[in-house]
């Protein structure tokens, strides 16, 4: 008896019948895809006073919200500022929000940026806040106070440029308790 190899044609035109079956699908699936496209996600902003105190630290935010426009920022922030005469780095406070944009809108993804240029503590810093509304309610900060020449400084006087970023977890229904006046 004579065995004769198999044949696969059967085989490899199922399986390419299959192939062809599945790539016609995902073609008619792919050029209808905008009913698969999820909807637009919009935060939802509530309207009311938003804030965090961190006392360990020093550290808060406060702003109300009303008809999703971010109205009385107040922030303080830890920085680490470098004097150019001394070794070490020491932390001090900026404190802000007197000159920060007023009645800015949150846009529907939920993040809103804020950008100025403030006094605080008697350093000229610039300043950026990311407030971002959804599942964590978080406030990026970020501030960069460079060196200060003023024109009657004299040449070996000392100045200092300092930095610091932080991310506070805030909360709707937030009161800041009254802060004492800085000497």
């Amino acid at each position: 008896m004579r065995l004769v190899p198999a044949s696969y044609k059967r085989e490899l035109f199922a399986v390419a019948l299959v192939l062809l079956a599945g790539f016609g699908a995902s073609l008619l699936a792919s050029s209808s895809d905008a009913d698969a496209r999820p909807a637009q996600t919009v935060a939802v902003v509530p309207n009311g006073s938003y804030g965090v105190n961190k006392p360990a630290r020093g550290e808060y935010v406060s702003f109300t919200v009303r008809n999703r426009r971010v109205r009385n920022l107040e922030l303080q922030i830890q920085i680490i500022c470098q004097a150019s005469d001394s070794p070490t780095p020491e932390p001090r406070f900026f404190t802000a929000g007197a000159e920060a944009p007023e009645g800015r809108l949150v846009p529907n993804n939920g993040k809103l940026i804020l950008n100025w240029q403030e006094r605080g503590n008697g350093r000229l810093g610039r300043v950026q806040v990311e407030l971002k509304f959804g599942v964590r309610d978080i406030a990026n900060i970020g501030v960069i106070v460079p060196e200060e020449i003023l024109p009657s400084d004299a040449p070996d006087d000392a100045h200092e440029s300092c930095d610091g970023v932080g991310a506070l977890r805030f909360h709707r229904g937030f009161e800041l308790p009254p802060m004492p006046p800085l000497p």
